[in-house]
């Protein structure tokens, strides 16, 4: 009775830990955020004196309604960069 018991708490543990070790392998947080800017006929445009790179989605989102409001005529939109994952050979 004891090995049965044994056996089955020793199988819980490694079924717990195998599925939190594979959630957690390919979580990535985005490093960089930039505000895209289109202009009336939707061709990316680069315009001097705005800022675009950001490190939180929370400031680029009031920066984009910030720009919106101050030129009306193009478009903003978000993107993210992430970071470039190297495999460990498995």
């Amino acid at each position: 009775m004891i090995k049965i018991i044994d056996k089955i708490i020793t199988g819980f543990f490694v079924i717990t830990l195998g599925i939190l070790w594979y959630s957690t392998r390919y979580f990535i947080k985005p490093n960089q955020y930039k505000i895209i800017i289109y202009d009336v006929l939707g061709n990316q445009i680069d315009m001097d004196g705005i800022r675009t790179n950001f490190n939180t989605p929370k400031v680029e989102n009031n920066y984009i309604l910030e720009y919106q409001n101050r030129f009306s005529h193009y478009n903003f939109s978000m993107a993210t960069e992430m970071p470039v994952i190297k495999k460990i050979g498995y």
